[in-house]
């Protein structure tokens, strides 16, 4: 592989670790975020051609590196009760749905059940961070709440690499500092309780959690978002969300209706006004499953103690 000169290993028996994918990160230095490995293994693959790369040598790299986390993925959950948790990238920390989404997962954790999400910013952060903290005090929740506060909202990165490999500097230090406080707090963790996020390159621009205990990161984002709602056979909880997570309510709709996995695993729609008003997809699924699968499976709820217990006591 060395002949590629890659900034990756396509052929690897393990996920990612914070500890890898952010080394060399240094909270005190904004070059820092563009120095660490995934951030070097993003800037490769946009100057190389993103997911259609023209050189196939690269192709069957990605291809074979992204193979190789399908099945380190699938190794880790053998005897797991995985269920994931979907929202929107952009919900601010501390936020009500943000806060609502940490506590399902603690709550989650705590009862046995390995959290899973898309691995990015908003609400997939804020279910890593409750798992992270499962096993702490009440009060920790709150103090790393306060700390992240002072940068609620993702910012709006684009470009932050070009098609030839330059660096907008300005850009990458703009995620340095919305990672920083996240990195600050997920380093006073002693003892984080295992959670998986399944992020991509496609959306590397955005950092990954570094909550998050396994990574599994992939270039195809296609390959992830369906290896995402179909390993959550324990079932997955849609929170408030737009494109993103309308896309994957009815791919988890299609994977269920068919019953890829071998049965049909719960969908909660967490906020009923949201799901049943704003974003009316309710009437779609009962339209769609029978009413025996919809009646037994689908929730709509807004409490997240009940959302938690409808997976909880699914037995599959």
């Amino acid at each position: 592989m060395k002949a590629f000169d890659l900034p990756y290993q396509p052929i690897r028996r393990t996920l990612y670790t914070p500890e890898e994918l952010f080394d060399g990160y240094d909270p005190e230095d904004p070059a820092s975020w563009a120095e660490t490995p995934d951030f070097a293994i993003y800037r490769h693959f946009v100057k190389n051609g993103r997911e259609a790369t023209p050189d196939p040598y690269l192709g069957m790299m990605q291809a074979l590196h992204d193979h190789a986390i399908t099945q380190a993925t699938e190794a880790f959950l053998v005897d797991r009760k995985a269920a994931a948790i979907m929202g929107g990238h952009r919900i601010p920390r501390g936020s009500r749905p943000y806060l609502e989404a940490a506590r399902l997962a603690r709550r989650l954790t705590r009862d046995g059940v390995l959290v899973c999400t898309g691995g990015g910013p908003g609400v997939m952060e804020a279910s890593h961070l409750g798992a992270a903290l499962a096993g702490e005090s009440e009060s920790a929740l709150g103090e790393a709440l306060d700390h992240l506060a002072s940068h609620p909202v993702v910012p709006a990165i684009g470009a932050i690499v070009s098609p030839t490999g330059e660096v907008d500097r300005e850009q990458a230090a703009e995620a340095h500092a919305w990672f920083q406080p996240a990195y600050e707090v997920a380093e006073k963790i002693s003892a984080p309780a295992e959670s998986l996020a399944v992020p991509t390159w496609h959306y590397g621009h955005e950092p990954s959690t570094p909550f998050a205990t396994h990574i599994a990161k992939y270039f195809q984002n296609s390959v992830r978002e369906a290896g995402l709602t179909a390993l959550a056979t324990q079932g997955i909880i849609f929170t408030a969300g737009r494109a993103g997570t309308l896309q994957e309510i009815f791919q988890d709709s299609a994977q269920n209706f068919y019953r890829t996995q071998g049965h049909f695993s719960p969908m909660v729609l967490l906020g009923e006004a949201y799901w049943t008003e704003e974003f009316p997809v309710v009437p779609v699924l009962e339209a769609l499953f029978s009413p025996e699968d919809f009646q037994k499976y689908v929730l709509i709820t807004d409490r997240v103690e009940e959302a938690a217990t409808f997976i909880e006591e699914f037995q599959p």
